[in-house]
């Protein structure tokens, strides 16, 4: 029985990463000169959560932002539901990536391997922040747009 070799969809991936970067442009409409964005998210079931965009650094090509998401409220979880990524945008071909900061991440990994990537790690992970964006358009509201209360 012979090892079935990964092959990443290139043409999947691409298309990906230029929703997301569209979905950034729509996130980010009307308030693009800001440097920090945050995004109260009501979702069934009454939880809400907590959507924030910073620019990290910009070039003429590409800038560079850091998206933190968490539940607004303390979670009974066994594990940290806060999730923090880095996000690259290419404004010459249009398209967003997520990267560790120093790095891009492959389009494939052996299986397995010790930094416990998945083998199509790349893409789970973009496909993480296209949800995470479509989940903030159709659910979230600016907190600059509304006053925010804060409760004691």
């Amino acid at each position: 029985m012979t090892k079935q070799h990964y092959v990443p969809n290139l043409a999947e991936l691409q298309l990906l990463g230029e929703l997301n970067y569209r979905r950034i442009g729509k996130v980010l409409r009307t308030k693009e000169e800001e440097r920090e964005w945050h995004f109260a998210i009501d979702t069934s079931g009454h939880q809400r959560s907590c959507l924030s965009l910073y620019l990290k650094q910009e070039s003429r090509f590409t800038s560079e932002f850091v998206l933190a998401f968490m539940p607004e409220t303390k979670s009974d979880l066994m594990f940290d539901a806060k999730l923090k990524m880095i996000i690259r945008l290419y404004h010459d071909v249009g398209l967003a990536e997520i990267t560790d900061g120093h790095r891009q991440f492959k389009g494939s990994y052996p299986y397995p391997n010790d930094e416990m990537h998945h083998k199509d790690e790349k893409f789970r992970l973009n496909q993480q922040l296209a949800d995470l964006l479509e989940l903030c358009l159709k659910h979230g509201h600016r907190l600059d747009d509304v006053p925010f209360i804060q409760m004691a």
